[in-house]
């Protein structure tokens, strides 16, 4: 990236560099104020960078309260990657329990689910995405690699946030599908079925790749 000879082109590249090296993650909050002390400049410049960012798709401005990273667009290809990817990683820790014989406490799995039967309507996808990054991590809660833990919690996040309106319709849609499947999840590791569980997840992935993939 060649250097700015601007002060906006300066805050647009400090935003920018932040957000490709991943040290901003989607959802993160950013105001100008901070910014302004970070960057020892006015808040003018970086209004400006703001704009052309959320022009790019970088971020999302939210009146008098600053903006937001937003999650990268990703193409069909991008999201079967991304599902793919989780289903390796839910698959491995399925198969450790499983070897280990560990009882798994569902408790705090069973009441995630009821939870997430409130949001699945339509216009309640936030809500549901919020609580089932919340499921995804309690199920991971055996697993002694954390950082794992925090790409597949990322990697979700990316799949349910995407800015096409097709997409998201999609995405929103297949909600109760989901849920459906999760409750299946949930009942076969109670029992400790984990043969079954791993199944379970193949066929959630690839139901969420089908469905998704009409959206793009």
């Amino acid at each position: 990236m060649p250097k700015p000879r601007n002060l906006e082109g300066i805050a647009y590249q400090y935003i920018v560099q932040h957000i490709q090296s991943r040290q901003w993650l989607p959802q993160t909050h950013i105001t100008e104020q901070k910014l302004s002390q970070t960057l020892k400049m006015s808040r003018t410049p970086i209004r400006q960078a703001f704009v052309r960012l959320q022009k790019e798709g970088y971020i999302t401005i939210e009146p008098y309260k600053g903006a937001r990273i937003q999650e990268p667009g990703i193409d069909s290809d991008g999201y079967q990657e991304r599902a793919e990817f989780a289903e390796l990683i839910l698959i491995q820790y399925l198969h450790q329990l499983q070897v280990k014989e560990l009882h798994f406490d569902t408790a705090k799995l069973i009441e995630l689910q009821e939870e997430l039967e409130q949001f699945t309507q339509k216009g309640k996808k936030e809500r549901f995405f919020e609580i089932e990054i919340l499921y995804w991590s309690e199920l991971m809660k055996y697993s002694k690699n954390s950082y794992s833990v925090s790409i597949l919690l990322d990697t979700f996040r990316s799949m349910n946030h995407q800015n096409g309106k097709e997409i998201n319709e999609i995405i929103e849609q297949a909600s109760p599908l989901k849920l459906k499947h999760m409750k299946n999840l949930t009942h076969y590791v109670t029992n400790q079925e984990y043969a079954l569980a791993r199944k379970e997840v193949r066929i959630l992935i690839n139901q969420l790749s089908l469905a998704a993939i009409q959206g793009f």
